[in-house]
């Protein structure tokens, strides 16, 4: 993880920060929400990512012979984009959530990677 501006730098390094993370739990029913909550942010980021691509691209097409038919498909894809981004939002909030309960619970304890 890079100390600046807190990205990990490879996905190696984010898996390796999580791992290390996980050794931080005292209650392994902890530890199993908090890597559940990873796999929702995970899936809920992939839904993210490929709803706003397809919002982005059916935004920029052109609909010269049926322009009522594009955009409301248009529409659909707007509310799945917007949909998706709520999901998101809401698992990084449930993951955030874990972390700082984590945070306050470890005491003299250091966070791995920093």
């Amino acid at each position: 993880m890079l100390k600046d501006d807190r990205q990990f730098k490879d996905p190696a390094a984010a898996r390796a920060y999580v791992r290390n993370l996980t050794y931080l739990f005292d209650d392994a029913e902890e530890m199993v929400e908090f890597l559940s909550a990873c796999d929702i942010v995970q899936a809920t980021l992939v839904r993210w990512l490929f709803q706003k691509n397809r919002y982005e691209r059916l935004r920029r097409c052109t609909w010269s012979r049926e322009p009522q038919t594009g955009q409301a498909e248009k529409e659909v894809a707007r509310c799945e984009y917007g949909k998706a981004s709520a999901e998101f939002q809401l698992a990084k909030e449930s993951l955030k959530r874990i972390i700082r309960k984590l945070d306050g619970a470890r005491g003299d304890r250091e966070l791995p990677g920093g």
